[in-house]
């Protein structure tokens, strides 16, 4: 085994089994991310707090997850990947527990970095473990079933949550993480496989000070973005923050290129389809939390549905984008995955055109979301899940734990953009229609700044697994 020597328990088994071991808890936890949606205007009444202030219940997990990611996929790679991820979705478990406790908006946001940073150290570790069990030439057959059991966890989390928040409150809607967590651990952690690779390579801890620097860069870039329109696009206030977060995002990389255990692994982005892959999951899967909480609020404020009702409407997505990730996922392992992602994110775009002329203040869900929904579900499911498989297909199988990692720090950095981005554009519009129209330009313009970097990754069978 490249860079470590194998360990393993000896038994034979399916690589499905891990799969499915491995599923429950990224279900728990992907219902997490489309629960906040639904609970935001919720959220913002409970405590009497500004959008600006509540959209930091997002911005701070993604830039925690963003922050924890290599670290963990570096500890995952060195301590064992089954022992970290049960570290991590036990953590995760017990930020939920403190989210439906908090007191104070400030006490929410830190409780959810508690969860992300659960989240981010159970991520490479789970991804690590599904690959460990398949072929090389199956990998974006798995990761499209993982995106899979993501889309339907996705579709069903703001139907609960919507539920509970209009019968119940949003506390419930994140308590429920913790029985329904406490279960699945209790089942998943005997059957664990206990084959890990340990990279000698990587033996020293990873850059801490560039995970700070990461943070804090990601952090000013958001908070200059979503504060802008309060304080004026260019407000000392606003230029200056910006300026910041980018004095440390190129301090971060010139650290990385340095430092013998980088926060951000450079060498990786050697290989042709890592770097392009990554890139297409900051702009093309990265828009997805943004989209998402914008068909939310246009549910709930511009179409006046209850929030069980925006919850089934907006949950269309995710159903029909999951199965749809698993079909992507052959497909780009026989063909390539520039076969999925270019008519993926050309598909994204014809949706969100198709929006920006028809929506309207009057409710239209069958007119105008039902069409909309295919197009866009559709695009998702091409896309997203195999942007992640293209930056992996590569990747030697001692670093899936760092090379996951590192590709989700990209998503996630998207997922921080979009999600700040839309939240200003909703803020700036003087209606949510207007608001909604602007967030669809903004799909369609990052949507199609992806198709020539898809039509860009090698075609199956044409690359060469990278040890970087």
């Amino acid at each position: 085994m490249e860079n470590g020597t194998e360990v393993t328990d000896d038994r034979p088994r399916s690589p499905w089994r891990i799969y499915g071991l491995i599923a429950g808890a990224i279900a728990l936890s992907t219902l997490n991310f489309s629960l906040v949606f639904v609970a935001f205007g919720d959220i913002e009444e409970t405590f009497q707090a500004s959008p600006g202030a509540v959209s930091w219940t997002l911005t701070a997990f993604s830039i925690t997850t963003a922050a924890v990611f290599v670290p963990a996929g570096w500890a995952a790679d060195r301590f064992g990947r089954s022992r970290m991820f049960l570290i991590g979705f036990g953590t995760f478990i017990v930020g939920s527990l403190l989210v439906s406790l908090a007191p104070t908006v400030h006490f929410l946001i830190a409780a959810r970095m508690v969860q992300a940073a659960g989240l981010a150290i159970e991520s490479p570790a789970s991804l690590a473990l599904v690959l460990d069990e398949f072929p090389v030439e199956r990998r974006s057959t798995a990761v499209g079933a993982l995106g899979a059991v993501g889309g339907v966890a996705t579709a069903i989390g703001p139907a609960i949550g919507g539920a509970l928040i209009d019968n119940l409150t949003w506390r419930w809607a994140f308590f429920l993480n913790v029985p329904l967590g406490i279960i699945v651990f209790a089942l998943v952690a005997p059957r664990l496989p206990r084959t890990y690779v340990p990279d000698t390579a990587g033996r020293q801890p990873p850059d801490l000070a560039g995970g700070a620097l990461l943070m804090a860069g990601v952090a000013a870039l958001a908070l200059g973005i979503v504060q802008s329109d309060d304080w004026g696009y260019t407000a000392p206030s606003t230029v200056t923050t910006l300026t910041v977060a980018v004095v440390l995002l190129i301090g971060l990389m010139r650290r990385s290129g340095r430092h013998p255990s980088p926060i951000l692994h450079l060498p990786l982005f050697r290989d042709h389809d890592f770097a392009l892959g990554s890139a297409l999951s900051l702009i093309v899967a990265g828009t997805f939390a943004g989209t998402f909480l914008a068909f939310v609020q246009l549910m709930s404020e511009g179409w006046d549905l209850s929030l069980l009702q925006s919850g089934l409407a907006v949950g269309m997505i995710p159903a029909i984008a999951g199965p749809m990730s698993i079909v992507s996922g052959r497909i780009a392992d026989r063909f390539g995955h520039k076969y999925v992602i270019l008519p993926g994110s050309l598909l994204m775009a014809t949706a969100g055109i198709y929006m920006f002329v028809a929506v309207s203040e009057e409710r239209q869900l069958v007119a105008v979301w039902v069409p909309f929904v295919l197009v866009y579900g559709l695009g998702v499911g091409f896309a997203h899940a195999a942007c992640q498989a293209a930056a992996l297909s590569n990747v030697g199988q001692a670093r899936l734990g760092i090379g996951g990692a590192m590709n989700r720090i990209a998503q996630e950095i998207g997922q921080t953009m979009s999600a700040a981005i839309v939240i200003a554009l909703l803020a700036r519009e003087a209606s949510i229609i207007d608001g909604i129209r602007s967030v669809m330009v903004l799909l369609v313009v990052l949507s199609l700044a992806g198709a020539p970097l898809a039509f860009r990754l090698r075609a199956r069978g044409s690359a060469v697994p990278t040890t970087a």
